[in-house]
């Protein structure tokens, strides 16, 4: 939110949204239990029904005073780039999106994003390239990934919940093209994995990874 690097970089390519959420730095809230697994259930949610989640960014927009969120019960506000607007242009795309059929969630997409965000954990880095020099379709390979399969990845730096981190990145705050949401609404993908693990900046790191192949092979 209040630091955006990177864009979403084709229909296969690689997405990184980076949220600096407020007490950036050593995790001070952990990471929510079985967060992998309700960050895709949570996507497909968002997909099946679209006009729903719509509705849902409606009553979050009322959080908004000016460029700040205020949560309830939170009583430090979320500083974004654009204010209403990101939010009022993510619930007028997901107004005209048509259903999409769920993801499956497939083990070896998570490692390959447990990879990633582990390299992260340790390095401090963002992006999506590993302190290796892999990409994205590299280390989904390396686990078992077809080649000729179409990948994509986004990563969302600071949320420690999966609605939080699915949220974000559909509203995509500060991305001009919006290019994190229009990948994760993609009707072509049809697989994710997610992984998230504390990090030394931005408190945590979420990647997560997709392919055209069901089975991701």
């Amino acid at each position: 939110m209040r630091s955006v690097k990177g864009q979403a970089m084709g229909m296969f390519g690689a997405g990184l949204l980076a949220l600096a959420l407020p007490g950036t730095g050593a995790v001070t809230q952990p990471l929510q239990r079985g967060i992998e697994t309700r960050i895709v259930a949570e996507l497909n949610r968002a997909r099946a029904d679209p006009r729903a989640y719509a509705a849902e960014l409606r009553r979050y927009r009322s959080y908004y005073r000016g460029r700040i969120v205020w949560r309830p019960g939170n009583p430090v506000g979320l500083r974004t780039r654009e204010g209403t607007a990101a939010v009022d242009e993510a619930i007028r795309f997901l107004s005209a999106q048509a259903p999409l059929p769920p993801l499956a969630e497939l083990p070896l997409l998570a490692r390959a994003a447990a990879d990633h965000a582990a390299d992260q954990e340790r390095s401090g880095l963002q992006g999506h390239g590993g302190r290796d020099g892999s990409r994205p379709a590299e280390r989904i390979r390396r686990r078992g990934g077809g080649s000729s399969a179409g990948t994509g990845e986004v990563i969302a730096y600071g949320p420690t919940d999966a609605a939080s981190v699915v949220r974000e990145l559909i509203i995509d705050d500060g991305v001009p093209d919006r290019g994190h949401r229009w990948l994760m609404f993609s009707p072509r993908f049809r697989a994710a994995g997610a992984a998230c693990r504390p990090h030394r900046d931005w408190r945590t790191v979420c990647v997560i990874d997709f392919s055209t192949s069901p089975t991701g092979r």
